[in-house]
């Protein structure tokens, strides 16, 4: 992401996410001027779900299949890579729905394009806009998940008499070795700014917080979340959130970052 100026100059940024978008968050924050720490301080992992021969097997069957993330995306072709291709998929009359931009474009790698999104990227949002907008005529669906995804959508169809099959392909988890990263990090008092992207993100910041009793350290740092639940935890936690941006992406969270700074 260019950034003509540097709003962020010398502003210490916590990241807590890890992987390309921590990276890129990272970069982002750089090129803007200030100086990013990249602690992830959420993790994935495939999950083994007992159901999933059976979820393979009927793959077929479904009208719908919901993507609640991109892990979702990712994870969910890992399993069924071995048993059919992307192709089997898109021919197979089976349609497609997305949370949001970030997912869409994860199941765009795989050729897939998806048929709804909704406007605003939550699962309560995609529950209420997806039955107003498509023509539903579908008896099952699949949605392939963390395993700390909430229910919402699921629980949406079936209040509709539509079969909802949840199936649970990665889970997520707090990676350890964070930890000393982290108090170290919180001990220095250099940070101006703390970014979530997600309620585990900040639940594993205040679990170390509490554990090593550092609630000092922490008063002043400005909270960033993306996403209301996120921003709704923290605030939970007696903090305050002045940095919510209304897309729930790291792109929009960064620009409403620098924007803060700015003014």
């Amino acid at each position: 992401m260019m950034v003509s100026h540097q709003p962020l100059k010398g502003k210490h940024v916590l990241i807590t996410r890890g992987g390309e978008q921590g990276e890129k968050f990272c970069t982002d924050v750089a090129t803007a001027g200030g100086v990013p720490y990249m602690i992830p301080l959420i993790a994935f992992r495939a999950h083994t779900d007992s159901n999933a021969p059976l979820f393979l097997k009927n793959m077929k069957e479904y009208d719908w299949i919901i993507f609640t993330s991109q892990n979702g995306v990712h994870f969910f072709f890992q399993q069924i890579r071995h048993l059919m291709d992307e192709s089997e998929l898109i021919h197979s009359g089976i349609q497609f729905a997305v949370v949001g931009e970030k997912t869409r474009a994860a199941l765009n790698r795989y050729q897939i394009p998806s048929r709804f999104m909704p406007n605003v990227y939550t699962a309560d949002d995609f529950a209420r806009e997806f039955f107003q907008e498509v023509d539903v005529n579908a008896e099952k669906v699949l949605i392939p998940k963390g395993n700390l995804a909430s229910k919402t959508i699921a629980e949406s169809f079936r209040a509709r008499k539509i079969v909802a099959d949840e199936w649970i392909v990665y889970d997520t988890y707090y990676p350890t070795a964070a930890t000393d990263q982290l108090v170290k990090l919180l001990k220095k008092d250099l940070l101006d700014v703390a970014a979530f992207t997600s309620p585990s993100t900040f639940h594993h910041f205040n679990q170390i917080v509490t554990q090593h009793h550092l609630q000092l350290h922490t008063k002043d740092i400005l909270m960033a979340a993306i996403g209301t639940v996120t921003k709704r935890s923290i605030e939970q936690a007696g903090y305050q959130v002045p940095i919510c941006p209304a897309t729930f992406t790291i792109d929009h969270l960064f620009t409403e970052l620098c924007a803060y700074f700015k003014e």
